[in-house]
């Protein structure tokens, strides 16, 4: 007994003596305390990578062509990426990230023989002499390892499907792209094109962004190769591959301008007749988003679906969906709005950096509740903005600081970016009280800003010129508090009376109403900072419905 203890002591302190030296391997997959601001306290190697400002980033990412095999029995993979970037000073450094566990194997620049010196998960590409402005340039590098994984969670999801075949999936959002290929990790950084060709056994498929150019066999490997292009500018993080037994779906979809376009989903062999009813939505989803937004935007590069491993993830152009063919509102599934609605919010109109990233979120989640609404009416569009007040934290703010490396991953008081940014526009929405000036301005931002990267100040002076009056205290509030409007409530049961104020002042709805439902009727009040009473006739409590106003919590006490 005492020696089996003293097996398994040694055996958990070489687990976490192992855990602590490769800790900078995993440090996406940890939590964080917060500081007295509501934000980690950021390292200076999380400075460095954030940095959108710093000058050995100064500089354009054209093209990334990226070429790897997958060896799942291994679980690592074997790569080449080339980038292609044009400078945009003079300069002798250039920084990428790569995650320290890929190992490199060789490089080669196209200009002179510059070193490669590795610091952490950064590449400094270091040149004897300063290389001039607007100078393109090709910088190759061939890696190979096994990327980080914690529990089955990883950039790479090595998985087996229900009937035991190889099953991978790709997803970089929140860990970060550069775990899984060098790159320019910032938001902001997008490639204005890309290739991706991956390599996997014979009898598997590959699917990618982009349109699907050439598969090429090789008999004696017993491989098939599969190389993807992407024609429009990407999010780094969107580059994704998805590999399994697949069966191709296609449906017909007639666009917004009425154009006869094709509609393809790549599912699981055996998941194939639930998928095919399942994606019959889609079509519906589709046009009533481009109403909202406009046209698609990446029609070169196709729309399609994926059966993925995880949930879901808005890879542009190639969205990933989970294997849970259900409609969670009536006939439709929500989380299929959400990451169609991604094309628009996040993957065409782009955050300028990750502190920017509840526009991606926010709005696709405010999405969900416009469709709905569209298919179902009002009542449908209450009862989602209802059911987004229960999964909001209001314990940090929802503008992240910007200019770090931002890992939002684990840290679940970090996610009110999506229930509490679609409330804000909720509330927006409300303070405007005009739906066609509202709905004009949404659609004339992505007209205007798309395949672009917009700060959220940048957004706020759009929204503010289109809806014609400056609404920045409203968004200052949602971005930049931990809580919402506060609104404080004394019910006397004994007189039948409620008593309410708000707790602080609000700016930006001065007069406006709140409704409460009172006895089976709804009624508008109108708080202010000073006490209100109002009879609360035969109901035992009053309802408030925060739906129908802006957003706001209640701060509910009893007096008997």
């Amino acid at each position: 007994m005492k020696i089996k203890q003293r097996t398994l002591i040694l055996m958990g302190l070489w687990i976490i003596i192992s855990l602590m030296l490769e800790s900078c391997y995993y440090k996406p997959f940890i939590g964080y305390r917060l500081n007295n601001r509501g934000f980690k306290k950021f390292s200076k190697t999380e400075k460095i990578a954030g940095d959108n400002y710093n000058p050995a980033r100064d500089y354009k990412v054209n093209r990334y062509d990226w070429d790897l095999e997958l060896f799942p029995d291994q679980q690592r993979i074997s790569s080449t990426m080339d980038i292609y970037f044009t400078t945009q000073s003079l300069q002798k450094v250039f920084l990428f990230d790569l995650q320290k566990k890929m190992k490199i194997v060789s490089y080669t620049c196209s200009e002179g023989s510059p070193q490669i010196d590795r610091q952490g998960d950064f590449i400094y590409l270091n040149f004897d002499k300063q290389v001039p402005n607007h100078k393109r340039l090709k910088l190759s590098i061939t890696y190979q390892g096994k990327p980080a994984n914690v529990a089955g969670q990883g950039p790479i999801q090595w998985r087996k499907d229900l009937q035991e075949r190889v099953w991978i999936s790709s997803t970089t959002e929140g860990i970060g792209p550069q775990f899984i290929m060098p790159c320019n990790a910032l938001l902001q950084a997008e490639s204005d094109s890309s290739s991706i060709t991956v390599t996997v056994d014979q009898d598997l498929t590959v699917v990618s962004n982009g349109q699907l150019i050439g598969v090429e066999s090789n008999t004696e490997a017993k491989t098939k190769t599969y190389k993807h292009e992407v024609t429009n500018s990407i999010n780094t993080y969107s580059l994704s591959f998805n590999v399994g037994r697949f069966l191709k779906i296609t449906k017909p979809y007639t666009d917004i301008n009425g154009i006869e376009r094709q509609l393809i989903f790549h599912v699981l062999d055996y998941n194939y007749d639930v998928a095919n009813k399942f994606y019959d939505q889609t079509a519906i989803l589709l046009k009533e988003l481009e109403q909202l937004y406009g046209e698609f935007p990446f029609w070169k590069d196709g729309c399609k679906f994926i059966e993925s491993t995880f949930s879901a993830m808005e890879h542009q152009s190639a969205i990933a969906m989970g294997s849970d063919y259900q409609n969670d509102w009536k006939e439709f599934n929500t989380t299929l709005i959400h990451e169609l609605s991604h094309e628009w919010w996040g993957n065409s109109l782009t955050g300028k950096d990750y502190c920017d990233i509840w526009i991606h979120e926010g709005m696709a989640t405010y999405s969900e509740a416009l469709i709905l609404e569209r298919i179902y009416g009002t009542k449908a569009y209450d009862l989602k903005m209802k059911y987004a007040t229960r999964y909001v934290s209001n314990t940090i703010p929802i503008l992240k600081e910007c200019n770090v490396l931002y890992n939002s991953w684990v840290n679940d008081r970090d996610q009110d970016i999506y229930d509490k940014g679609a409330l804000m526009m909720h509330s927006l929405r409300t303070v405007v009280n005009d739906d066609s000036l509202f709905f004009n301005s949404l659609f004339i931002i992505q007209r205007d800003l798309r395949t672009t990267n917009i700060s959220t100040d940048a957004l706020i002076s759009k929204f503010n010129k289109l809806l014609k009056s400056d609404y920045t205290l409203l968004f200052d509030w949602y971005l930049k508090k931990e809580k919402p409007p506060v609104l404080e409530v004394f019910v006397d049961e004994q007189n039948k009376k409620i008593s309410y104020k708000w707790k602080n002042k609000i700016p930006f709805f001065v007069d406006g109403s709140v409704f409460v439902n009172i006895s089976g009727e709804s009624k508008p009040i109108y708080p202010s900072t000073k006490y209100q009473s109002l009879e609360m006739g035969k109901s035992s409590h009053p309802e408030f419905l925060i739906s129908k106003s802006i957003y706001y919590l209640l701060e509910i006490k009893n007096k008997r």
